[in-house]
C-alpha cells in the first residue's frame, strides 16, 4: 500500500494523486481540480533523472500509451540555418541566387526579395565589425553561414538573458571538443576562431563560443517544414535521451514547435528517448555519425547487438559455396574493427574486406538512376547473392521501389498486374521490419502503410469476388487507419500531413462501400 503524501492544496495526507504525472497529491476532486490551472504547466508523464553514464534524462512516472504526446515545446530557444549551408534568406530560410539575394541595409546579410528583416545576427554584426557583410557567392555551401546559430545564441545574452541561460545549461560535450587528439571535432575549434576573427568579440572567450557551438550541435534538431530545412534547439526535448530504437517519436507544428509523442507503450520506469541519427543507417554509419556530431558513443541494445534484433540489418551473405549463413563481425562496438564470421561455417573474411565490398555497393547505389523502378529492381536482384534481404542498403533500394510504383503516369489504376502485387508484398515487409527494428519512424512507416491501403484497394477493384473483395477492402482499411495515426501529428505544410488529409477523405469512402457490402 502507498504512503501517504500532502494534499498539495491543504496538506492533508491522501494516496490520492494526478493519475497524468502521479508526482502530485490531492485529497479530494475539488481540490485537484483548485489547483489544474498551476499544476497543468508542469504536469508531465515523466521525471528528471541524472546518472553518470546517461547525464540528465527523463523517465516516465506511469504508463504510457502509444500516440499519447509527452511533451511539447511550442517554439524553440533558438533557430537557424543547418551547418553546412547555402546562402539562404535568414528570414524565411529561402536558398539565395544573385537575381534575388538583396543585401540587409544595417548589417549585410542577403534576404529574399520578400523579407525586410531578419534576426538577432543584424545588430550583433553591425554593431561589431568595420563594414558589412558581403556574399557573392551562391549556390554551394558558404563557410560564413557556420556562425550564424551561434552569434544569435550571443545575442541572447543581451536580449533575452533568461533564454540565453536556459540554453547554456544544455549539454555541450565540450571536454571532447577541446581534445587535441579527436581530430573530428577540428571544424567546431575553427569556427569559434572564425568568428573571433570576423567580429569584435573581446567580450567573449574562445571558451564559450566553443561551448556553444558544442550545445547547438549536440542537441540540434532538423526542422524539415522549410525547403531547406533548419536546424533548431528545443528546452525540454534537449533532455530526451538517444536510442537507435527509440520509444519515441517527434513531429513538427507548422510554426516549428516540436511535438514528442509514444511510439510504443512505454512502462512506469522506463526511460524515454528518441534517435539522434538516422535509424535507417547500418550500425557502424550511425555509430561513426554520432560520434562525429553528437559527441558520444552509442551503445545501445540496439548497437550492441550485431544482428539487429534478428533482422541481419547489416549481415553479408556467407561466401563459401553451399552455405546458406551470414557474415557479422561479434560487435560493432569493439576500438579494434572485428572481422565477419558466418553464424554456420565459422568462415571469416576481414572486417577491411566487408567494408570494401560495401564501399562498392554503396557507391553504386549513389549513382544509380534515381527514381526509376527497374534500376530498383536491377540493384536489389544483383546484389541478391551478396546482401541479406534485409540488409540496409536493400531496405533503403525497397522503400523506394514500394513508394514508385503507382506513382508514374497513370496512377496506380495503370499498374500491371504483378507489378501491384510485387507493392503490395513490398510494402508488407517493410511494415513489419521497421516495426520491430524502428519502431518510432512514424513517417516512413506511415507512407508505406498508405501505399499498401492504395494498393489493396486497387487490387480489390480488380478482383470483384464477393469472398475477395471484403477481405481485401478491410486490410485496405486497416492499413489506412493506421497510416493516419502513425501521421496525425504532422504537420500540413509536409507530404506527410497531406496524407493525413486524404486518409480522413479516402476513409469516409472506404466506409461508404464497405456499408454498400453490409461490412462494417
Amino acid at each position: 500500500m502507498e504512503s501517504q503524501t500532502a494534499c498539495a492544496i491543504c496538506g492533508k495526507n491522501t494516496i490520492r494523486k494526478c493519475s497524468a504525472c502521479e508526482n502530485v497529491y490531492y485529497c479530494s476532486k475539488q481540490h485537484q481540480k483548485k489547483d489544474w490551472k498551476k499544476h497543468a504547466k508542469i504536469c508531465k508523464p515523466f521525471k528528471l533523472a541524472e546518472n553518470p553514464a546517461l547525464g540528465r534524462h527523463y523517465v516516465a512516472t506511469r504508463h504510457i500509451s502509444i500516440g499519447e504526446i509527452i511533451l511539447k515545446d511550442e517554439e524553440p530557444l533558438i533557430a537557424g540555418p543547418m551547418n553546412n549551408s547555402v546562402p539562404v534568406c535568414l528570414k524565411c530560410y529561402t536558398v539565395l541566387n544573385e537575381d534575388i539575394a538583396t543585401p540587409c541595409t544595417t548589417c549585410g546579410w542577403p534576404l529574399c526579395q520578400k523579407c525586410k528583416e531578419h534576426g538577432l545576427e543584424c545588430n550583433f554584426t553591425s554593431s561589431r565589425r568595420g563594414d558589412k557583410v558581403s556574399i557573392t557567392k551562391f549556390g554551394y555551401p558558404h563557410p560564413s553561414y557556420q556562425c550564424i546559430n551561434v552569434i544569435r545564441a550571443l545575442s541572447l545574452k543581451t536580449t533575452n538573458a533568461e533564454v540565453y541561460n536556459k540554453l547554456m545549461s544544455l549539454e555541450s560535450h565540450c571536454d571532447r571538443i577541446k581534445d587535441k587528439e579527436n581530430f573530428i571535432f577540428e571544424e567546431p575549434l575553427n569556427t569559434a576562431r572564425f568568428i573571433k576573427r570576423f567580429f569584435r568579440t573581446d567580450d567573449v572567450s574562445e571558451e564559450e563560443i566553443t561551448k556553444i557551438i558544442g550545445i547547438l550541435q549536440v542537441n540540434g534538431h532538423e526542422v524539415p517544414i522549410t525547403e531547406p530545412p533548419y536546424v533548431a534547439v528545443y528546452e525540454l526535448a534537449s533532455l530526451l535521451e538517444h536510442n537507435c530504437r527509440a520509444n519515441c517519436s517527434k513531429s513538427f507544428t507548422d510554426t516549428g514547435g516540436l511535438i514528442i509523442h509514444a511510439a510504443i507503450p512505454i512502462t512506469k520506469g522506463d526511460n524515454i528517448s528518441i534517435c539522434y541519427t538516422d535509424p535507417l543507417w547500418g550500425t557502424a554509419n550511425r555509430i561513426h555519425h554520432l560520434s562525429k556530431t553528437k559527441f558520444f558513443e552509442c551503445i545501445c541494445d540496439r548497437c550492441k547487438d550485431p544482428t539487429e534484433f534478428g533482422t541481419m540489418f547489416d549481415a553479408l551473405k556467407c561466401n563459401q559455396m553451399n552455405c546458406s549463413g551470414y557474415m557479422l563481425p561479434k560487435t560493432f562496438l569493439a576500438q579494434s574493427q572485428e572481422d565477419y564470421a558466418c553464424n554456420i561455417c565459422k568462415s571469416i573474411i576481414s572486417y577491411e574486406e566487408a567494408e570494401k565490398i560495401l564501399e562498392d555497393i554503396g557507391r553504386c547505389l549513389s549513382n544509380m538512376k534515381k527514381q526509376d523502378i527497374t534500376a530498383c529492381k536491377e540493384f536489389l536482384n544483383r546484389y541478391k547473392s551478396i546482401l541479406h534481404a534485409n540488409h540496409f542498403y536493400n531496405v533503403d533500394v525497397m522503400i523506394a521501389l514500394s513508394q514508385l510504383i503507382g506513382h508514374q503516369t497513370g496512377g496506380i489504376v495503370d499498374v500491371g498486374e504483378n507489378l501491384l502485387v510485387e507493392k503490395m508484398n513490398l510494402c508488407r515487409i517493410l511494415s513489419e521490419l521497421l516495426k520491430l527494428l524502428v519502431p518510432a519512424e512514424n513517417r516512413i512507416r506511415g507512407l508505406i502503410l498508405f501505399e499498401l491501403h492504395a494498393a489493396l484497394a486497387e487490387y480489390s477493384r480488380r478482383h470483384v469476388e464477393m469472398d475477395t473483395l471484403t477481405t481485401l477492402l478491410l486490410e485496405s482499411k486497416k492499413c489506412l487507419l493506421s497510416a493516419h495515426q502513425l501521421l496525425r501529428y504532422e504537420p500540413k505544410v509536409l507530404p506527410e500531413g497531406f496524407v493525413v488529409q486524404q486518409a480522413e477523405k479516402n476513409l469516409q469512402q472506404m466506409n461508404k462501400l464497405l456499408k454498400q457490402f453490409n461490412v462494417e
